[in-house]
């Protein structure tokens, strides 16, 4: 019995552990996927350092050609778009991990934590 109370302690604690891992703790409030750029300036202040990239999302072909008489001359140009992504770094403080927010389209979408600041 003792050892099915153990499991099951186990497995809530990686539950809660799963379920916070895309939430960030500012001022004692959570920020957490979905949230936009100005709820998290509200409630973590301004970021430490922001930075951006482009990632690839699609690669689309469009034929381009010209038709003469019966003849059909045809070439495909392939078109990579991209989505912006911003990421945000903060500084938790001596001891705490780097913690960087990534935004699509103004939105949080992903949290990612860094090395741990000495």
């Amino acid at each position: 019995m003792a050892k099915y109370t153990a499991l099951f302690i186990l497995c809530t604690a990686l539950l809660a552990t799963t379920a916070n891992a895309d939430s960030l703790r500012c001022n004692g409030q959570l920020a957490s996927a979905g949230d936009t750029k100005a709820d998290i300036i509200e409630l973590c202040g301004e970021p430490l350092m922001t930075d951006s990239y482009c990632e690839p999302s699609a690669a689309i072909t469009t034929p381009q050609g010209v038709q003469n008489g019966n003849n059909n001359i045809q070439n495909n140009v392939a078109i990579q778009t991209c989505t912006e992504v911003e990421i945000w770094t903060y500084n938790p403080g001596k001891g705490k991990f780097m913690t960087h927010l990534y935004f699509t389209q103004g939105e949080l979408r992903n949290i990612r934590y860094g090395n741990r600041v000495k």
